[in-house]
C-alpha cells in the first residue's frame, strides 16, 4: 500500500487500526491471476490453491473468457505487461470487475496512478512475497457484514461489486464503484475530490480532473436510475456527500 506523505495524522491512525484488526488469510475465495510469467503463475497457484479456487490467464482475452464463464470471481490479480495485451485493457474489455489488484514490476508514480485511476483497488510492486500479496488481497475482500449496504431500495455490495435500485442493476465502472462505496461507508460526511482520491487509493492526489470526471459520471448514472433521489449531494467548499437518499 502506498501512503501519501500529506495524509492527515488521524487518517494514518485509522489505516493502522484497520490493518491491525484484519485477518490476513484468504480462504474460500475464487481468485483469478492474470500473469504470463509461468514460474510466478505456478508459485501463486501453489500458494493460494490450497484454500481457494484459483484460475489463471496469460492475457486479457483469456481472462475475459474466464470471467464470463465462471462468474462470481472474488478478486483479480493483474499484471500490466502481458504476452499479447496490456493489462489495463481488461478494464475496458470487462467493465463490471471484482476488486482488481495490480501486481507489476512497473514502479513509476505515473504508472501506479494510471492503474489506480483506471479502476484498480490496489497496486503491488514486484517482486513481493506470497504472504504480502495475500495480505493485500485480504485487505480488499471484506466480510459480508462490512461489504453490503442497504438504504431502502438502494443496495451496494463491495464483494460482488453490485449496485441495484429496486432490484434493477446500475452498471458502474470500477473507479465509479470505488468512489461510491467509499462515500457509502462514510455516509453524511463531506469530502473534496482530492480527499476522495487520497482516502480510496492511499496515494497523493495530483489535483487533476480525473476524480471529478468519475464523480460526474457516477452522479449522472445514479440520477438516471433514481430521478427523485439526491443520493450524492455536493456543497460548495465542502465537497461530496452520500446522503442515503434522505
Amino acid at each position: 500500500m502506498i501512503l501519501p506523505t500529506d495524509l492527515h495524522e488521524n487518517h494514518i491512525f485509522d489505516i493502522i487500526s484497520m490493518v491491525m484488526r484484519m485477518n490476513y488469510s484468504v480462504y474460500g475465495r475464487k481468485l483469478l491471476f492474470i500473469e504470463d510469467d509461468e514460474k510466478l503463475k505456478k508459485e501463486m497457484c501453489d500458494y493460494f490453491s490450497a484454500e481457494n479456487s484459483v484460475y489463471t490467464a496469460s492475457d486479457v482475452e483469456e481472462a475475459v473468457e474466464i470471467l464470463t464463464e465462471t462468474g462470481n470471481i472474488d478478486a483479480v490479480i493483474l499484471d500490466l505487461i502481458l504476452k499479447n495485451s496490456m493489462g489495463l485493457e481488461l478494464f475496458k474489455a470487462f467493465p463490471e470487475l471484482p476488486p482488481v489488484i495490480i501486481l507489476s514490476s512497473l514502479d513509476g508514480e505515473d504508472t501506479i496512478l494510471s492503474g489506480l485511476t483506471s479502476g484498480a483497488t490496489d497496486y503491488v510492486v514486484k517482486p513481493c512475497s506470497m504472504r504480502l500479496l495475500e495480505t493485500h488481497i485480504a485487505m480488499r475482500l471484506m466480510p459480508k457484514a462490512d461489504a453490503v449496504a442497504v438504504f431502502g431500495d438502494f443496495y451496494v455490495n463491495a464483494n460482488t461489486r453490485a449496485v441495484r435500485y429496486k432490484n434493477m442493476p446500475i452498471p458502474l465502472t470500477p473507479s465509479e464503484f470505488n468512489i461510491l462505496f467509499f462515500l457509502v461507508k462514510n455516509q453524511g460526511k463531506y469530502f473534496t475530490a482530492d480527499e476522495i482520491y487520497e482516502r480510496i487509493w492511499c496515494a497523493p492526489s495530483l489535483h487533476t480532473t480525473t476524480i471529478r470526471t468519475h464523480l460526474s459520471s457516477l452522479r449522472r448514472k445514479l440520477k438516471a436510475a433514481m430521478p427523485a433521489s439526491d443520493i450524492i449531494r455536493t456543497e460548495f467548499n465542502k465537497g461530496y456527500c452520500f446522503t442515503g437518499g434522505g
